[in-house]
């Protein structure tokens, strides 16, 4: 394996890159996924053509996650790739800054479809930078590392997007499509920083940079069934798939609520981001002090929970400002959920195949993306109404809360057995 060890020095260097690369990539991304539901509403989108929003970059990542998987893992040393995958990823920022431009007809479809294959390369450099930076910071530091990182990209997130909405408030009107299209070319410009600091971390260093595919004695086949055969992976895996499924099935009805029951513009899209990343920025925190006292195990239960709750609360909110305080709820509970799942996932895989695992892992989720934003938006344009779709969501959600409930007590249970074996045998 070559020399898998980096020094202290290397591993406050990393925490400090990975945290400069966060800040500009939430400075990227905050320019445009705020935005990207508006201005398809803009451009004339209906409310499939919202869920298409959602469901389509998840069918494209079914298709590239574990092919991809495949293609990161043949490099011994993942920086690089993933750099590269990053960069295609936010070059498409420029072509969904184009999309305006086109005949009226085919401005929508064209928006989804560049949004959707954006997510081609998307989710390969996600599976591989989650690879990546399970070796570039040890499991013993991550949490506090992303906690700091998480703190601080919310309060960046926060000014960029507030700044964006004041932005839209002084430019309403014929030229707010025009603003979102400069959004979308600065958020390119930022995303180069981003790549930039995600190539000067460093990795562990390797006798060789390339491993031959006839190198590997395993097949394909071998290493899937190994996957699906560890439990600790599977557990985790079906627990997080039922709680994503209502998780998702939320996002295009948030959109619709936000934007056609309660009337919220682009200012007041970039005050409810704003409300999320005030919420993270004060939380973040805490959540750290939790997992750090209780576990991510016993964490997620609560995150999960409170992420459950929140369509409930959307659906009683009969104004912006209440919307408000309920986004700050909201963001509360994300920064819970995006610290602790990524812990989890990275405890639950082992170190041999560990990209095809997370490939793996987000191929399900993505599964789960494509059917349930249509399933929100099924039941939304059946039933005609909203609030339906948003206990329909909150029902799922509280089932894979409760889910990863069953599952601790199922840990917890092991743990104490494992326990007093070992008291008995001594």
């Amino acid at each position: 394996m070559g020399n898998y060890s980096l020094t202290e020095q290397d591993i406050k260097h990393n925490i400090r890159c990975n945290t400069l690369n966060g800040i500009y990539s939430v400075l990227a991304l905050n320019l445009v996924t705020p935005f990207i539901g508006i201005l398809a509403k803009n451009l004339g989108a209906e409310t499939y053509e919202i869920a298409m929003l959602s469901s389509f970059p998840a069918l494209i990542s079914v298709f590239s996650m574990i092919p991809g998987g495949i293609l990161v893992d043949i490099f011994k040393e993942k920086k690089k790739i993933t750099g590269l995958f990053i960069f295609i990823t936010r070059f498409f920022f420029l072509l969904l800054a184009l999309t305006p431009q086109l005949p009226t007809p085919y401005r929508v479809s064209a928006l989804i479809v560049i949004y959707g294959i954006m997510n081609f390369p998307g989710s390969i450099s996600g599976v591989a930078w989650q690879s990546f930076i399970a070796t570039a910071i040890p499991a013993e530091r991550r949490a506090q590392a992303f906690a700091t990182r998480n703190k601080i990209t919310s309060i960046c997130g926060m000014i960029i997007t507030l700044l964006a909405g004041q932005i839209l408030r002084i430019y309403k009107g014929s030229s707010e499509i025009k603003i979102y299209q400069l959004f979308f070319i600065i958020a390119f410009c930022f995303a180069l920083l981003e790549v930039y600091y995600h190539l000067k971390m460093k990795e562990p260093t390797f006798q060789e940079n390339y491993v031959s595919t006839d190198k590997n004695s395993e097949t394909f086949i071998n290493k899937g069934k190994q996957v699906l055969t560890y439990k600790p992976f599977i557990l985790f895996s079906l627990c997080s798939l039922l709680f994503h499924f209502g998780w998702q099935m939320g996002w295009p009805l948030f959109t619709i609520y936000q934007i056609d029951y309660l009337g919220a513009d682009g200012t007041w899209i970039s005050y409810l981001s704003v409300g999320n990343g005030l919420a993270g920025f004060v939380t973040y925190p805490l959540w750290s002090k939790l997992v750090n006292k209780k576990g991510n195990n016993y964490t997620v239960i609560l995150a999960t929970f409170a992420i459950a709750m929140s369509p409930f609360l959307f659906a009683i909110s009969w104004n912006l400002y209440v919307l408000l305080i309920v986004n700050f709820f909201m963001g509360t509970a994300v920064a819970g959920i995006s610290l602790v799942l990524f812990n989890l996932l990275l405890e639950v895989v082992p170190n041999e195949n560990r990209t095809l695992y997370i490939a793996l892992y987000n191929t399900m989720i993505s599964l789960s993306a494509i059917a349930s934003p249509m399933v929100g938006a099924f039941v939304y344009e059946t039933f005609s109404s909203i609030y339906l779709a948003l206990i329909t969501a909150g029902t799922f959600r509280m089932l894979g809360s409760f889910t990863f409930f069953l599952r601790y007590k199922l840990l917890t249970k092991k743990e104490q057995k494992t326990v007093y074996s070992n008291n008995f045998s001594n």
